[in-house]
């Protein structure tokens, strides 16, 4: 079959695709890439598409300004088959493209992601050059069978000490306290397995990529004036809720504050109406791992990163 690879783009994809089912990604799933992208970011994605207008292969190339946050040299990159499609070197084609791109913009280091689960996406990853770099968890939080009540002495015993639990929309709602917000953030994040070497991205660009978002979710505790912990916590559909990161300073750690604070995050969650709250974690963070379970959330398929190196483009690559 004659078989094409169109660059596509959500304005392009309603007269390129006719038919698409729901394991390939659609023009909103592209509108939503391109949200998250700014000038400096190049966002690249293509389809493979038969005579009739069928979606059977998707890839993507990104690098720049990202989230998550990508190092310098780095790129993000993402493959997708149709099922049906499958063993016909389409995957092939399409990191063959990808590949090319990499190298006209200079990236070193191409990465991905793939669910623990799928033995043979990971293993065709390994024959293309691809090696696992972390391996990340799911957990997830059905909030119907959370009691918070059991968990109401924690959370006294705090506050009883001076500590207090608010948010950011409780203070005023200005630059100056959106910059101490994410700086406190980047504070926390460069603390998190995986995450001490990534590249600082600029506050107003955290700013601008969750404008929408309820800041009653950006949950923080207290003592004093001093932030000494949060939980992010954001609408992902209608029925989740997702909590994005949770930290602790480091000279307030060993009182229970990371498992208070995402009683919080479970709270606003349960507030909201929805059914679960779910996060991720490195299989490193041994601690905030022992806090989930103990909060009742259930480990789901985890992720592994890959990653792999460009000829003539490569760098020496940690494994850390």
């Amino acid at each position: 079959m004659d078989l094409k690879l169109i660059p596509l783009t959500s304005k392009t994809y309603p007269d390129i695709v006719h038919e698409n089912n729901s394991e390939l990604p659609n023009a909103n799933s592209l509108k939503t890439l391109e949200k998250k992208a700014t000038s400096e970011t190049l966002l690249k994605n293509w389809g493979v598409i038969t005579p009739a207008g069928k979606l059977v292969g998707y890839g993507m190339y990104v690098t720049g300004p990202w989230d998550p946050i990508l190092k310098p040299g780095y790129a993000e990159v993402f493959i997708q088959v149709d099922t049906e499609w499958r063993n016909q070197g389409i995957g092939s084609w399409i990191l063959d493209e990808i590949e090319a791109v990499a190298h006209e913009n200079k990236s070193k280091v191409m990465q991905t992601q793939i669910q623990d689960t799928k033995k043979a996406e990971l293993d065709w990853a390994k024959k293309k050059g691809f090696y696992i770099t972390g391996h990340v968890f799911e957990s997830q939080l059905d909030i119907s069978q959370f009691n918070k009540d059991q968990y109401r002495s924690i959370l006294n015993d705090l506050e009883s000490s001076g500590i207090t639990f608010t948010t950011l929309h409780d203070y005023p709602h200005n630059k100056d306290y959106q910059n101490r917000f994410w700086d406190f953030w980047w504070e926390l994040v460069t603390d998190v397995p995986g995450m001490n070497d990534k590249p600082r991205p600029d506050n107003d660009r955290m700013i601008d990529l969750l404008k929408d978002y309820d800041k009653k979710g950006f949950i923080l505790a207290v003592d004093g004036s001093q932030w000494i912990a949060m939980s992010l916590v954001v609408r992902e559909n209608e029925n989740v809720y997702y909590n994005s990161m949770t930290g602790v300073h480091k000279s307030y750690r060993g009182k229970g504050l990371a498992q208070a604070i995402k009683i919080k995050a479970i709270e606003f969650a349960e507030a909201k109406g929805v059914k679960f709250i779910r996060t991720h974690n490195d299989s490193k963070n041994a601690p905030m791992l022992f806090v989930n379970r103990k909060l009742g959330y259930e480990e789901k398929p985890g992720i592994y990163g890959l990653a792999k190196q460009i000829a003539d483009n490569s760098f020496e690559l940690s494994n850390d």
